[in-house]
């Protein structure tokens, strides 16, 4: 048997909501009990830290799990939960980040085989400034998440030979005892924690959404063509600031769309000499980050290429591919069409070449 302490027990007050930010209704079930749920499934003993007004409200959701009144503090909370656990180890988690994911968990288990103490982390990503100003070296910085996963011994160990200290997490407590390695998992997955009032509005996010794209570019005999990420053997390629990699273009821009943020200009705007030749990749796999950053996964995206010559037929597997990877799904989620102008226009006159896409993306959280 495993033990969890889930905190609960805050009250919630920067959601600017009524009452504790637990109950709040998320694809609809309170926001505590998909925490509760996904360790109960995982065959967790749960300790539930909460508050004396939600003692019994969190009862009637589920009679199975030990529930305990939390303290002033977190760390009073978390003293509070330690006195109910009895198993070899412990993982202690916040209520408030409801969606973490059970691959996450396994993997905090298997490095407690190696580890007494393991943290759940996020690379830091932006360019962190201290108020004066003073760049900090984000290759040393780690972002916190829970659970945090203990030796049960020894975090007790720690939260009793400091009775009064209240830390903002555990691995801090854990360390003023002990001094020896802290196992690090670090995941892709989105386990946000719900704190403040645009927290909850983010999540109140349509659960599916479309986007469309429609892009087109000049030849020119003086560039290669990349279409989908991959060189075609062409007489001329496409102008522009980028390698001009029209598919792709559609591709990011119709997923951007569908998050309804703005168009690919507004991203990666041409005046700026970073993006001269950008390798469209790159611009692929930052709308990629978008996605999962906001909570949505690709449903499908069914892409067109309009192209008098070359051929393209034996160049679109291989496209395919190259997307998903990027995107990091299944090649089946990718459709790429090649058609022609019947000889019409600019694109029938091998004058350009243009691409659409559209798009479903579905919340996950």
């Amino acid at each position: 048997m495993k033990s969890v302490i889930i905190l609960g027990g805050g009250s919630g007050s920067r959601t600017g909501l009524k009452e504790n930010k637990i109950k709040m209704m998320i694809n609809d079930k309170p926001m505590i009990m998909h925490s509760v749920d996904k360790f109960s499934q995982l065959g967790y003993k749960i300790v539930l830290v909460a508050n004396k007004e939600d003692y019994l409200y969190l009862q009637t959701l589920n009679p199975n799990i030990k529930i305990t009144l939390g303290g002033m503090t977190r760390s009073d909370s978390v003293r509070n939960g330690l006195k109910e656990v009895n198993t070899k180890y412990v993982l202690i988690h916040d209520g408030a980040r409801p969606f973490i994911d059970k691959t996450v968990i396994k993997k905090v288990e298997a490095s407690l085989k190696k580890y007494d103490a393991v943290l759940v982390c996020k690379p830091v990503i932006n360019t962190i400034y201290t108020k004066s100003l003073n760049v900090l070296d984000r290759n040393e910085l780690l972002e916190a998440e829970t659970p945090q996963a203990f030796l049960t011994s020894k975090i007790k160990e720690a939260y009793q030979s400091n009775p009064t200290l209240s830390l903002s997490d555990d691995i801090s407590m854990y360390k003023l005892c002990f001094k020896d390695e802290i196992g690090l998992v670090y995941h892709d997955t989105n386990n946000d924690k719900i704190t403040t009032k645009e927290d909850i509005m983010s999540f109140k996010r349509p659960s599916s959404k479309i986007g469309f794209a429609y892009d087109i570019h000049q030849t020119d005999v003086n560039r290669p063509l990349i279409l989908g990420g991959i060189k075609i053997d062409s007489p001329f390629g496409l102008k522009g600031h980028s390698d001009a990699d029209v598919l792709i273009h559609a591709v990011a821009e119709s997923l951007l769309g569908a998050l309804g943020l703005g168009d690919l200009g507004h991203h990666f705007p041409d005046t700026d000499m970073n993006n001269k030749d950008l390798d469209s990749k790159k611009i692929l796999a930052y709308t990629a980050e978008k996605l999962k950053k906001r909570g949505y996964r690709i449903e499908n995206i069914d892409a067109s290429i309009y192209c008098e010559k070359p051929k393209l037929a034996t160049y679109i597997p291989k496209m395919r591919e190259v997307l998903a990877s990027i995107l990091k799904i299944d090649v089946s989620q990718i459709n790429i069409k090649a058609g022609t102008n019947e000889g019409q226009d600019a694109i029938g006159k091998s004058l350009a070449i243009a691409a659409s896409s559209s798009c479903v993306i579905w919340r996950y959280v």
